[in-house]
């Protein structure tokens, strides 16, 4: 034992002179090296230029999940243009009809089974009608097939294809007739035969149409936007069995009700020609026309003031009717007017608070009896209640992709690669999918069950009975 202390002792003794000697030599070294010493002797990471942090978190949600019935593989949404978007897909009588390598297939929704396929290098666009799909070929000529077969009915020989330009691009089937809006130009085909009827152009729209067409008695309504000292919408009437002009109006948007065979519309032109920052009078006019003649047959004002000292916002926003009323949005409230019966300097019935007025928020209208409005930045939905003005939310745990509503049933895909179903009356989430997506377009229903749409692939589930 005492051997084994005095060399322990012995050792620690060396590594003591040791230390002393490199002590030394290294206090020479920093004498010589100076400040520089420091530097060297320490290790520095690279700062960033740019670090910020997003500190918005979402609260965790705890609901059952549910499990796909099936999946199918489709083309992606995503690799499509932009006027496509949105129209790749319906869903009708326990179907779905969507494209997989650019030929249109029928899919059972209940199981995800293949039914039938159609064509090659299809334009990706798809509408239902009657029991009939109508589509587009390569070339953009119109085809019509029986949904429950896929045999075709017929093709069209004339192509709606303009330009390689993106425009306004929609199908819109009616009782007899087709109609193809491409920009601004209308086309009418015979729903029997898929023969061109007509085809009309507005030329001071310049490609500038927009997706609005009714037929009404005879007539069809389209607008677009045209070019004037300041660009303004347009309303055009055309005869729907010759597509000539009957008559257009500058500075009127899409007819709010066609009545007694008078066309009520909204001016937008005036206001834009106000100095709208220093007044606070405010006013909207829906003048009425003779659908036929296009003959101004009346003019209704309603007025209101901005709150608040100049300068003024613009005030103006959104107008719709529903169900004889007029919903004037004014500022930072929701007016509701009496459309079927007028007052000259009427109040209104009632004001609503206007959701996301600072946030560039976008009315959808009404449903379930309630305002619904769309958040442009987050993409997130506030309601008001109709009856009672209480305004209501319907939140998830993650950022919003895409929102589609059914009946009380609303479907929030986020981007976090899952779905969540929620009761719309109660704004309670009722359950979960995970679809492994980050992006996605619409959600389609039909016979019960929701066609979930992600990146390339389709994700069929059964809807429980409490949103049914």
């Amino acid at each position: 034992m005492l051997k084994t202390k005095k060399n322990q002792q012995f050792t620690n003794l060396k590594g003591q002179l040791f230390r002393c000697i490199v002590a030394s030599f290294t206090a020479v070294g920093l004498l010589a090296l100076g400040g520089n010493a420091v530097i060297l002797s320490q290790a520095h990471a690279d700062a960033p230029d740019v670090s910020v942090r997003n500190w918005y978190s979402y609260m965790g949600i705890s609901v059952p999940e549910l499990k796909p019935s099936w999946t199918a593989q489709v083309d992606n949404y995503l690799n499509m243009n932009e006027p496509y978007i949105g129209h790749q897909a319906v869903a009708e009588e326990g179907k779905v009809f969507t494209f997989a390598d650019s030929k249109l297939i029928s899919l059972d929704a209940k199981t995800g089974k293949r039914l039938w396929s159609y064509g090659k290098g299809l334009t990706p666009y798809v509408v239902y009608h009657n029991n009939v799909i109508y589509g587009l070929t390569g070339d953009h000529k119109p085809y019509a097939l029986n949904a429950k077969t896929g045999k075709a009915i017929w093709q069209s020989g004339s192509s709606t294809w303009i330009d390689t330009r993106y425009r306004t691009e929609m199908l819109v089937p009616t009782g007899d007739t087709l109609y193809i809006i491409q920009g601004s130009t209308t086309f009418a085909f015979d729903m029997k035969t898929g023969k061109l009827k007509w085809r009309a152009d507005e030329p001071l729209g310049e490609g500038n149409g927009t997706d609005y067409l009714e037929e009404s008695n005879g007539v069809v309504l389209r607008t677009f936007y045209v070019q004037g000292a300041l660009t303004s919408i347009q309303l055009n009437a055309y005869d729907k069995k010759t597509g000539r002009k009957l008559w257009d109006d500058f500075g009127q948007g899409e007819a709010l009700q066609i009545k007694d065979g008078l066309v009520y519309s909204v001016d937008y032109h005036s206001s834009k020609l106000t100095e709208y920052q220093s007044k606070p009078e405010r006013k909207v006019s829906v003048n009425a026309y003779n659908l036929k003649t296009g003959v101004q047959k009346g003019s209704v004002e309603y007025n209101w003031k901005m709150n608040g000292d100049p300068p003024y916002d613009y005030g103006y926003g959104s107008i719709f009717a529903s169900n004889g009323k007029l919903y004037i949005e004014q500022g930072d409230r929701v007016a509701e007017y009496n459309f079927d019966k007028y007052t000259a300097n009427a109040d209104p019935l009632r004001t609503y608070p206007r959701p996301f007025y600072k946030e560039n928020g976008q009315s959808l209208g009404i449903v379930q009896e309630r305002l619904i409005y769309k958040n442009e930045t987050t993409g997130e939905l506030a309601g008001i209640k109709l009856v009672n003005g209480q305004e209501i939310k319907w939140y998830g745990d993650a950022p919003v992709a895409q929102i589609s509503v059914y009946g009380k049933g609303m479907y929030r895909t986020q981007r976090n690669g899952t779905m969540f179903g929620i009761n719309m009356l109660t704004a309670t989430p009722v359950f979960r999918v995970t679809t492994g997506a980050d992006l996605h377009e619409a959600t389609l229903m039909t016979d019960g069950m929701i066609i979930i749409q992600a990146e390339g692939k389709l994700l069929g589930v059964k809807l429980p009975a409490s949103l049914r």
